[in-house]
């Protein structure tokens, strides 16, 4: 088993050998394959077949360890698992070097199995904030309402979930993403350090340290009752389909925070059409409990807030001197031009 481990998913024979005793803690024999997932965009994720069920195992990245609160992860997705919203995790690594969980295989019947697998609603372009922002002028068939009742549905549930005891303010991740990009800049820790090309990631953290963020955070604040549950990364690739219902997965991110910022990450990342756009929209704002009857004014905020983290996730990626930086310059090249005019 350890072999097969190592070699399959390319890991040290001391994680493989970890894993393995995790399996047989479960009862469980060595895997009869190995499978690598598409499932998320930091970590690694693999199918482990057994003869009656499967196992998905995560390999979590060194570099979300460094920005990861690896207890709250596990307490948020243990919160979501309970209420019936997350697969069900089976095993913590001591050392958080990875999770082993329940597989959960997408399926859904009559107009949900157009939209097998979830993933292909992930937004291959994005539309930035303006785009997201229009007026639909067309009505919303069943069909192409689907996907976004199924939002709905998740996302009211995760919003009746208690608060996790990490609570971030949108503020205060701003400062958060700052610091720790200065600190990678003092420390030589990014894509070119030390090199001519060391101007392509300093160049887009000063850009990013002279963003006039006041106006955004202000109306936001006005909007704002109280903080929530928010999962804050709930692309198409961190949901499921099963059973048409929608679970979702990787909760490196979650905790308490802005309701309106979970609404701008979810409309940001689904290619939906316009007018389902708009009524998932004004469905999760109708009367929610923790926001102004105005919130919707403040959409292009949260909407602008969600681009900045993004370009500041895409530089935190370009980690270390020996990083292709090029890819994520691309990343942030492109959320950068997604900003509304603020």
């Amino acid at each position: 088993m350890l072999a097969s481990l190592a070699k399959d998913c390319g890991i040290s024979q001391s994680l493989a050998e970890a894993i393995a005793q995790a399996l047989r803690q479960l009862a469980l024999p060595a895997p009869e394959r190995i499978a690598p997932q598409s499932l998320g965009l930091s970590n690694q994720s693999f199918r482990l077949q057994f003869q009656h069920n499967a196992l998905l195992l995560r390999l979590n990245s060194p570099v979300t360890d460094k920005i990861c609160n690896r207890d709250n992860e596990i307490a948020c997705w243990q919160a979501a698992q309970h209420a019936g919203l997350a697969p069900e995790i089976y095993w913590v690594d001591p050392q958080k070097r990875f999770y082993l969980s329940e597989w959960i295989s997408e399926s859904a019947s009559g107009l949900g199995a157009g939209f097998l697998p979830w993933q292909q609603l992930q937004m291959t372009e994005k539309c930035g904030t303006a785009s997201l922002m229009q007026l639909a002028v067309d009505t919303c068939n069943a069909r192409a309402l689907y996907p976004a009742q199924k939002l709905l549905q998740l996302l009211q549930g995760l919003q009746q979930l208690a608060p996790p005891k990490l609570d971030i303010s949108l503020q205060k991740q701003w400062r958060i993403y700052l610091t720790r990009l200065q600190k990678m800049a003092d420390a030589a820790q990014y894509a070119g350090a030390g090199s001519p090309a060391a101007s392509a990631w300093l160049t887009r953290l000063q850009w990013l340290e002279q963003v006039a963020l006041d106006g955004r955070f202000n109306r936001l604040d006005d909007c704002l009752l109280a903080h929530q549950y928010c999962h804050r990364d709930l692309s198409a690739h961190n949901l499921l389909l099963h059973n048409d219902q929608l679970y979702c997965i990787d909760f490196e991110y979650c905790c308490s925070s802005h309701p309106l910022f979970e609404l701008a990450g979810v409309i940001a990342c689904h290619q939906l059409q316009p007018a389902a756009r708009q009524w998932l929209v004004d469905e999760y704002l109708t009367h929610h409990p923790h926001l102004r009857a105005d919130a919707k004014s403040a959409l292009p905020a949260a909407l602008d807030i969600f681009w900045l983290y993004s370009c500041a996730w895409a530089l935190q990626m370009a980690d270390s001197p020996s990083t292709d930086g090029q890819v994520f310059f691309s990343w942030f090249d492109n959320y950068r031009q997604l900003l509304g005019k603020g």
